[in-house]
């Protein structure tokens, strides 16, 4: 019988016990969270950990740490994986700091399986037609595409920050949004905030968990930013996959994309950082321009190039009710983009505000007249029908537009069944 080669890299290491005159040296125990690497050899008791691995033009380099059981961290810094010079070097310190112990092939199994593991990637598969589980597709219902990078875009001041944190506590069992929207699963938050602090998010939190009385667990974690997103992705890999966070939340795409943030390259750089965070979903909270948030009717785009609008594969435009003088906070979310189907129509909230709570509630838009102008006419009609039936005339009066476009969405509708003809020229909603 023909035996089957050793690993050739194994053996010239001294791994497989096959080559002679080599020290020999068992497997080690791997461990990855994220791009964190670590092997472990129990036998000598050491470990040796990578993060922050790039490749370059001159190599893959990435930090290396060393610990010994017995003397602790024997080594921390940076290393070419591919440079035997800087290997070689390497182990002569390291054979000063811990003499008699197997350093040379330790080493080169460290450096070649990191190198292997970060340049490999995900295998490519055949694709198989399989419809995608209507249950599972969302995380949140029509909010948030499971898997998937999400934004809810809006001007300041419109509650984004507020929704997305009462997002991230209705992923936990028990819980749920208004309007029948009933996450899918119960997962760990991880909230990267560039624009606030903790003791804020904290406080908000509490009013919200008054109200609804949410269990704490899976935890939502947070995470003060500063740098750019596409800069601390390697440590965020590795904090998502160490929690097993199932969402994570960035507030806000602007400075998370760093210097030139409107700039194509800084927004493709940004929202590819966050593809690598999968499978986690994503919800990234992103502006509107200064002639965007002034525009009274029609659907607007994020803050940015054109790539914020093209790589996003679920969009939601926020929008905040006209002040009433009242305290609570009355918003809409329009759908502006879905890459898993048809649009959904608005959805309205309102957050009320008591002493020391903070409750969400559905909220009809058709309460609130600039937000059922931003509508299409199509849903502006049947709002308006809602009480009951009205004239062509009413409706051009109700809504604003023309004879001829409110008669061409009504046949439309009609179509569709939503509405009906009625006697005297009336229209009304079908049953």
């Amino acid at each position: 019988m023909r035996r089957a080669s050793a690993d050739p890299l194994a053996t010239m290491a001294g791994l497989d016990g096959t080559a002679p005159g080599l020290l020999r040296v068992e497997a080690p125990e791997i461990q990855r969270l994220g791009d964190e690497w670590a092997a472990t050899w129990p036998a000598h008791g050491v470990t040796l950990s990578l993060g922050q691995l790039r490749e370059s033009t001159d190599g893959i380099h990435g930090e290396l740490s060393v610990v010994s059981g017995v003397l602790g961290e024997i080594h921390w810094g940076r290393l070419n994986l591919a440079s035997t010079s800087a290997r070689e070097g390497l182990v002569r310190k390291l054979d000063q700091a811990a003499p008699g112990l197997p350093w040379r092939p330790i080493l080169e199994r460290v450096c070649r399986q990191a190198a292997r593991d970060l340049r490999s990637g995900e295998p490519a598969r055949p694709l198989v037609p399989r419809l995608a589980d209507e249950v599972t597709r969302y995380l949140v219902p029509k909010l948030l595409l499971a898997g998937e990078t999400n934004i809810i875009f809006a001007d300041g001041g419109s509650g984004k920050s507020l929704l997305a944190l009462a997002i991230a506590e209705a992923v936990r069992p028990g819980t749920a949004l208004p309007g029948g929207l009933v996450p899918t699963a119960a997962v760990p938050t991880l909230f990267l905030d560039y624009e606030s602090h903790r003791p804020e998010h904290e406080d908000r939190l509490a009013r919200l968990q008054e109200a609804g009385g949410a269990s704490a667990d899976p935890p939502i974690f947070y995470r003060p930013m500063t740098r750019a997103l596409a800069d601390e992705a390697s440590t965020l890999r590795a904090e998502i996959a160490r929690h097993e966070v199932g969402l994570v939340i960035v507030d806000s795409l602007a400075p998370a994309c760093g210097p030139e943030p409107e700039g194509a390259d800084a927004v493709v750089r940004t929202m590819t950082a966050l593809r690598s965070f999968a499978p986690a979903t994503r919800l990234v909270l992103a502006h509107v321009s200064k002639l965007a948030a002034e525009q009274r009717s029609g659907p607007v785009k994020p803050f940015g190039s054109a790539f914020v609008f093209n790589l996003a594969r679920n969009i939601w435009e926020l929008r905040k009710a006209d002040e009433d003088g009242g305290a609570d906070l009355v918003i809409a979310a329009f759908h502006r983009k879905s890459n898993a189907g048809r649009l959904y129509p608005p959805l309205g909230f309102r957050f009320i505000f008591r002493e020391g709570m903070t409750s969400l509630h559905a909220h009809d838009i058709g309460q609130a007249p600039d937000l059922l102008a931003r509508t299409s006419l199509a849903f502006q009609i049947q709002k308006t029908l809602v009480p009951g039936a009205q004239t062509v005339a009413d409706l051009v009066e109700a809504t604003g537009s023309t004879k001829d476009t409110v008669a061409r969405t009504l046949r439309r509708l009609r179509g569709a069944g939503k509405v009906i003809p009625l006697d005297e020229g009336r229209w009304g909603l079908s049953a």
